[in-house]
């Protein structure tokens, strides 16, 4: 699983990475700077998830939960990518 910094984001919006943020519903209160698509861990460790096969970048606060998401996909077979330090690498740690 490839571990993204900050700063490789807006060239892989650019090549069309969709983001997929997979934090709680009843936490996740950091807005995010680009468009995302909501799906909860746990639906990801289900199968459930309904994802495209395209390389997706998984976000979470700190980025734990989106490289436990990033394993599961990648069994799965996709490309997944898992933002570093989390929102909170975007937001230095507001």
């Amino acid at each position: 699983m490839r571990r993204v910094r900050p700063e490789e984001i807006p060239a892989l919006l650019e090549r069309g990475v969709k983001v997929v943020d997979v934090r709680p519903p009843d936490r996740g209160t950091t807005p995010l700077p680009f468009p995302a698509e909501r799906v909860s861990l746990d639906k990801i460790q289900k199968g459930e998830h309904g994802l495209p096969k395209v390389p997706l970048l998984l976000v979470c606060e700190r980025g734990l939960l989106s490289q436990v998401a990033a394993l599961y996909l990648e069994a799965e077979g996709y490309e997944a990518m898992s933002l570093e330090g989390g929102l909170e690498a975007l937001t230095g740690g507001r």
